[in-house]
């Protein structure tokens, strides 16, 4: 995994065309059956857009109610599009709009630091792992022992792959996502010596969150 550090806003000022993601956090009273496809629903308006090039939609596992979405798109101008349709352009569907009464979500841009692809892509797994750091050390440390630790996953065979991206408005705040083909897999891996130890070792220079998530079910 490629995890070299890019310095400062001339690094993307030089791209006039750059992938960017943007990371969404639902918070949702809504039962899931309710919920879930009306989510769903809304991000498949979103692939319509111009400049739209993929996404995650999960649940999160271990907190009821709790989604997150990553979105990436090519150019800030097709995104800010997107966030800001024409007028006369066809109405987006409902979707969590209409729950806005027990809805609660935020969001935040950040660009790709470095991915791995072994075995498909997170939409296909069974497990997701989604990696928040807020670091406290040197950036281009941080990345590298990241790197370490998808390379403690790599064996495994039911690893699919992984992806760090960096906050456009923190350089010290990153958020990654690995995921795994079953839950099985993903359970060795975060039970084995070799992950604690490069868990520890990240830690050391960052405050890290780890949540357990679910790619929705697209049928």
């Amino acid at each position: 995994m490629h995890t070299g550090m890019r310095r400062g806003p001339a690094v993307y000022q030089r791209d006039l065309n750059p992938e960017l993601t943007v990371m969404g956090r639902v918070l949702t009273s809504a039962p899931p059956q309710v919920f879930e496809p009306e989510l769903l629903a809304y991000a498949r308006h979103r692939e319509s857009r111009r400049g739209f090039v993929s996404r995650v939609t999960a649940a999160l596992t271990e907190r009821p109610g709790g989604y997150v979405f990553l979105d990436r798109w090519i150019g800030m101008d097709r995104l800010l599009q997107a966030a800001h349709p024409d007028p006369a352009a066809p109405a987006a569907p409902a979707g969590p709009r209409r729950l806005a009464a027990s809805l609660h979500a935020q969001a935040e841009l950040l660009v790709t630091v470095g991915q791995m692809t072994v075995h498909g892509g997170p939409a296909d797994a069974a497990q997701l792992l989604f990696v928040r750091a807020v670091v406290s050390g040197e950036p281009e440390r941080f990345e590298l022992d990241f790197g370490s630790l998808v390379g403690e996953c790599v064996p495994e065979e039911g690893f699919g792959g992984s992806t760090l991206l960096r906050s456009i408005a923190d350089p010290y705040v990153y958020a990654g996502l690995l995921w795994w083909r079953d839950a099985a897999a993903e359970e060795r891996v975060r039970a084995s010596v070799g992950w604690r130890d490069r868990r520890a070792r990240l830690a050391a220079s960052a405050r890290i969150t780890e949540e357990p998530a679910r790619p929705l079910d697209e049928s």
